[in-house]
Parts: structure tokens; C-alpha cells; sequence
């Protein structure tokens, strides 16, 4: 018997847009058409790259074997949004750095004094041009460097245990002769970041480090002090600082109304300060956003808009 396929009559610009969306819209069924043939393999494969989280050190090692089947350029086209959330191996996630420098998205859970420590801040910082960075999970734990912060980015998350977790370091990328002063905020060094304009910290207050006392150094970088003699240009305006506080329900709505109602007494620049209960998993905030869904920003956007806009309309009128 003669059996004809659905699809014969149907135009190829067609088929490509409904297997396209298919893949969009659900990663199983992308799966199953890379399987169906290679033309369908060949349309679903960049889909399929698109996104990219590696929870386990398999799955870090099954993607740089993966990579070695592609030609050496496709993960640099293709994968737009990478989350690295396994410890290691180390020398198997510097390769997929390496290979993935074409990245919007990048977030972190893995040890990064420990990765600094044997491949240095080279391939981090010669990513081309992301645009989000989400230091997650215990990837800060140990301590900081500014050194693996790409340049590039406008939007950075950082989960910290401590408001002393960060210290500044020796010199900055793009400006490694300049020294932060002594004496300045531990967190100074990420004001000279050229592009950033959103900060978030996923922060647990505690006893000995109060939910508001993370404000004064986060106000310090809403309004920095004019910067540095040697800077080759003014360091950048954020237009928002997020702290996701995480901890117990009845604690974390405590800090949150605490840090909240501090921001709006202070006025000015500190309404750009926001806080919120931090989701019940970053990591898949991070990647709900990035396949599409709210994003990370957008309460606190809304927020910060609703206060400048009240804040306006308190101003006294000039006669």
C-alpha cells in the first residue's frame, strides 16, 4: 500500500515554523525531533543549544563531548543563555567557557576562587558580550573577585552569606592601574563596572548582620563619590539595586518590610533600593527567565517606577 507522509504537501517554510515552535515550546519534543531526521536534527539543533544548564559534573562532561561532534564555531552561535551550576570538573567547564563566548545569559554555581585559582580570569573575561551575569548558589561563598565579572554586563546577580563577603581587589579590569582607595566600601570595586545598571543580591540577614545593615554600602553605589582621578570614564548610574532576601517566611517578610520602609525614609537615590523574598530556587528563576518567562527585573522595575513617579508629584511647584 502506498502511504503517503501529512507533511508532503505542505510548503517547507511551513513545517520548519511548526517544528520550530514545537521545539520552542517544549525541550522533549525538541529532543524527539532531533531524532525523527537530519534535516529535522539540522533545524532543532540550534534550538536545542539555545538554553543550556548543566546541574551535574556528567552533564558538564557530556556537553564538552557533544561540542566535540559540533563544528568549532556552533556553540559560540548558538548557545545564548549558560548556566554552570556543577563543582567540576573544573578543567571541563574552563572548555565550555571557552567554547560559549557568544553568551547573553551567564550564571554560576560553581566555586569561582577555585576556578580563578587554576585557569585565572582570561576566558571569563574574553566573553564577548553578556549582558546578565548570576553569581548563584556557592559560587561567592569563598570570597570575590571583580576579575570575574565580564565588563559587558548591565544586569548582575550575586548570592552573598555576608555583606563582608566581598572585598575589593587590586586592580580592575579595564583599568588595571587603578587602585581602589583603602578604606572604601568592600563593595566599591563593582561601581566601576561600565555598564551596570541592575545589581540584585540574594542575601540571609542574621544576628550579627541585620537585615538593613546592607544599605549603606549598596546606597554607596546608587550615588558613588565622583570617582577616581585615574578613571578613563565616570562610573556608571544604577538604575536599580534588588536584594532577595531569603531565610524563614516570618523572617524574611520582617526584613523585607524593614528594608523596604528604609529605602522609601530615605528618599532620593534609596528608592532605587528594592527588597523582596528571594525565590524558593535562583537557579530556576534564572532559567525560567531566559526560556521566556517573568524575569527577574521586572517587579522591582515596576517598583522603583511607582516611587520616583510619587516622588515627583511631591515636589513643590516653583512659583
Amino acid at each position: 500500500m502506498d502511504v503517503h507522509s501529512v507533511f508532503a504537501g505542505l510548503p517547507t517554510e511551513l513545517l520548519c515554523e511548526v517544528f520550530e515552535h514545537a521545539a520552542v515550546a517544549d525541550k522533549s519534543t525538541a529532543l524527539a525531533l532531533s531524532l525523527v531526521s537530519s534535516w529535522t536534527r539540522q533545524l532543532v539543533d540550534p534550538l536545542l543549544f539555545r538554553t543550556v544548564a548543566l546541574s551535574t559534573s556528567h552533564a558538564v562532561e557530556a556537553f564538552v563531548f557533544a561540542l566535540s561532534k559540533k563544528p568549532d564555531a556552533f556553540a559560540n552561535s548558538h548557545v545564548k543563555h549558560l548556566g554552570i551550576f556543577a563543582l567540576g570538573p573544573v578543567e571541563a567547564i574552563d572548555k565550555v567557557l571557552d567554547a560559549c563566548k557568544g553568551v547573553d545569559s551567564l550564571a554560576c554555581g560553581f566555586s569561582l576562587p577555585g576556578y580563578k585559582h587554576l585557569h585565572g580570569c582570561d576566558t571569563m573575561q574574553a566573553l564577548e558580550a553578556p549582558k546578565e551575569q548570576h553569581l548563584l548558589g556557592l559560587s561567592c561563598r569563598d570570597g570575590w573577585d571583580i576579575g570575574l565579572v565580564v565588563p559587558t554586563v548591565t544586569h548582575l546577580r550575586i548570592h552573598v552569606s555576608s555583606p563582608q563577603t566581598f572585598r575589593s581587589p587590586p586592580a580592575l579590569p579595564g583599568n588595571p592601574n587603578h587602585v581602589v582607595p583603602s578604606g572604601s566600601p568592600s563593595w566599591d570595586s563593582l561601581s566601576y563596572l561600565p555598564a551596570l545598571t541592575h545589581l540584585a543580591v540574594v542575601y540571609q540577614p542574621s544576628k550579627s548582620c541585620p537585615a538593613t545593615s546592607i544599605l549603606a554600602p549598596l546606597q554607596n553605589l546608587l550615588a558613588p563619590s565622583g570617582g577616581h582621578p585615574d578613571d578613563a570614564a565616570p562610573r556608571p548610574r544604577l538604575a536599580l539595586v534588588l536584594i532577595q532576601v531569603t531565610g524563614t517566611r516570618s523572617s524574611t517578610a520582617s526584613a523585607v518590610k524593614a528594608l523596604n520602609n528604609a529605602a522609601m525614609a530615605q528618599g532620593g537615590d534609596a528608592l532605587r533600593i528594592v527588597a523582596e523574598r528571594a525565590p524558593s530556587s535562583a537557579v530556576s528563576q534564572w532559567e525560567q527567565a531566559v526560556r521566556g518567562g517573568r524575569g527577574v527585573w521586572e517587579n522591582a522595575e515596576m517598583m522603583v517606577h511607582q516611587r520616583l513617579a510619587a516622588a515627583k508629584q511631591q515636589l513643590p511647584t516653583s512659583v
